[in-house]
């Protein structure tokens, strides 16, 4: 899948959590914000020196437990469709998307082609899409690039708006896009789901991305800089809207993607007061 828009959808504080379920192994594939592959595993066979003690039953049957994030989709923006799944029929009044004034979007605005420098209206969508959740395939096949959306914590916060979550068209950077859905249900994910068990209540346990919640996923915490430099800090007005776009917060906490002084990173990083400095915290090893 090439699509990289849809974490900023309207119901995108919920990620993907996908439970393969077999008779020899639990494989589990968390649908997050970074792409990986996906790794299947069969049984492992008994030791020789196991005692003749027989298969194992109940949890001892787990082998392994496989994560996968793939970046940038809420779980309406692949499942939405999916049968049986609490989806985009099951929405209701959270798909009124309302304008940054308070009134409600009767239309969205055309989708941008981020590709372009300035971003520009991707011509492949209309100008006028109803608002509402709309098939992006129609537009666009699986296999193509659409623009990308902004995944940013303050950004989310705005969107999520205390639940209501009507905020996702109007604080994005490409909110056209912010209402698309592909119906995975044919895809290979979504085969993958319908061969074992597709967890449709799990959500993504921060605001942001993807550096974010992989430490809320190794060790349930959030990383610090208190000394990050000026440039790196996100500027916030009166009202906590964003003035500036930065990785740290105002108060030292590292929410959006950096870089450790350990390598690797990327080559044109040459001043080190822009890494940052190792942390150690407890984790799940």
């Amino acid at each position: 899948m090439c699509h990289t828009g849809n974490s900023g959808s309207y119901r995108g504080s919920r990620s993907r959590l996908v439970l393969l379920l077999s008779q020899c192994a639990v494989t589990v594939a968390v649908w997050l914000l970074f792409a990986a592959p996906l790794l299947v595993t069969g049984c492992s066979s008994i030791p020789a020196d196991s005692g003749g003690l027989g298969q194992p039953s109940g949890l001892e049957k787990i082998r392994h437990v496989i994560v996968i994030y793939q970046e940038n989709w809420s779980f309406d923006g692949l499942y939405g469709k999916f049968p049986g799944a609490e989806g985009l029929a099951n929405a209701g009044e959270r798909v009124t998307q309302m304008k940054k004034e308070g009134t409600p979007y009767t239309t969205l605005p055309q989708p941008l082609d981020t590709s372009k420098t300035p971003p520009a209206p991707d011509a492949r969508f209309p100008p006028d899409l109803p608002a509402a959740p709309y098939d992006a395939a129609r537009y666009v096949p699986p296999d193509r690039k659409t623009g990308d959306i902004v995944n940013r914590a303050f950004q989310e916060r705005r969107q999520i708006n205390g639940g209501r979550m009507d905020g996702f068209v109007a604080w994005s950077e490409n909110g056209g896009l912010a209402m698309s859905y592909y119906d995975a249900t044919d895809l290979p994910v979504g085969r993958l789901a319908q061969q074992y068990t597709l967890a449709d209540h799990f959500f993504h346990s921060a605001f942001d991305g993807s550096l974010f919640n992989h430490f809320w996923l190794i060790c349930a915490c959030t990383p610090v800089w208190p000394s990050a430099p000026a440039n790196l800090r996100i500027q916030l007005d009166a009202q906590g809207d964003v003035v500036r776009h930065g990785s740290v917060t105002p108060d030292g906490y590292v929410v959006h993607t950096v870089y450790p002084a350990n390598p690797p990173y990327p080559a044109t990083i040459r001043d080190p007061s822009q890494l940052m400095p190792l942390l150690t915290m407890p984790t799940i090893g």
